[in-house]
């Protein structure tokens, strides 16, 4: 079960986050960098810089989003026309 999935901070490749509690270790498989989940943001350990969860979302989850939004438009638009 995936909870979220985001993008490494460091290369850039999603990551598939199955477990997210404080203090959890996210490693990427790609480029290896080291990552811990602490306080609602993720802490990239190599360089110290910290991320909001948020900012680091896949943007497919949000595309995916956004499709059901418009075809809910096109539907109402399509009752308009009748």
């Amino acid at each position: 079960m995936v909870v979220k999935i985001i993008l490494c901070p460091s290369c850039g490749e999603e990551i598939e986050l199955t477990d997210l509690y404080e203090g959890v270790e996210i490693r990427c498989k790609f480029c290896d960098a080291l990552m811990i989940y602490q306080e609602g943001r993720i802490l990239l350990v190599d360089t110290n810089e910290e991320f909001d969860l948020e900012d680091l979302q896949s943007y497919e989850e949000e595309e995916g989003e956004e499709e059901e939004v418009e075809e809910e438009e096109d539907y109402y638009y399509g009752e308009e026309e009748y």
